[in-house]
């Protein structure tokens, strides 16, 4: 069955010499793979790779064979939808698409989780945000928090004006979860962060130390909420730049 949709690239990875296998996030599809041979020789070829830069968002034909759900897929044709420039040229949004890469392949489910429009849509809004405009750390922070919403343990914030965030429960509290709590300074920023729209994110001005500080938190909530995420490498990155 041909499959026309919209994609977002999650990764690429070498495959023998001149092959990619590319993690793609679909519109119609959900998280795929596919096997693109040959692209890495290829220099005059339709399927280009600059297409699978991470983020990149594509339009794509495949031949989706739905008993066969685990395996690797073929692009029939790919094009460029939006074309990125500033997140590739930037060091500082480049490290922060790596990170969201890294971010999305240890919590995205393959297959298992289906497809979820909403999701693709986010995801999208939040690339286009993060080509278009003046970035500051403020937009990963809160691009998890947004995406802890699709994930099943987005914050519950019926009581915000109370002083801690467990981290355990998800919940704003008057009673401090130690080692598993959001407070202070750091949890006046989180707040803000919460009842920030994407849009307008880029308008808070967090310092350096706080960033580092709820990134951790942050880090540490995933981490208690998904029992396989872990050893990421690429937030260390953005506490160097930020």
């Amino acid at each position: 069955m041909l499959v026309d949709t919209d994609a977002i690239v999650i990764g690429a990875l070498k495959y023998k010499d001149s092959s990619l296998i590319v993690s793609c996030y679909c519109e119609k599809l959900g998280l795929k793979s596919f096997i693109v041979k040959g692209v890495l020789n290829s220099k005059k070829g339709l399927i280009r790779r600059s297409f699978f830069q991470s983020l990149n968002i594509l339009s794509i034909i495949t031949n989706y064979q739905k008993n066969k759900p685990q395996r690797l897929h073929f692009f029939k044709e790919v094009k460029i939808v939006h074309p990125i420039q500033d997140i590739h040229l930037d060091i500082k949004k480049n490290n922060i698409a790596l990170f969201l890469s890294e971010i999305l392949k240890k919590t995205l489910p393959e297959d298992g989780g289906g497809v979820n429009v909403k999701l693709f849509y986010s995801l999208k809004k939040s690339i286009l945000i993060l080509e278009q405009k003046k970035i500051s750390s403020a937009f990963y922070l809160k691009f998890l928090t947004e995406l802890s919403r699709f994930l099943g343990f987005y914050p519950n914030i019926e009581n915000i004006q109370n002083s801690f965030f467990d981290l355990q429960n998800g919940c704003f509290s008057n009673t401090e979860n130690f080692g598993n709590s959001i407070k202070g300074k750091s949890l006046s920023v989180f707040k803000k962060i919460l009842n920030t729209s994407f849009e307008k994110v880029d308008s808070l001005s967090i310092s350096s130390n706080l960033s580092k500080e709820i990134l951790e938190n942050l880090m540490q909530y995933f981490h208690i909420h998904l029992q396989s995420f872990n050893n990421l490498k690429s937030y260390k990155i953005l506490n160097d730049l930020f």
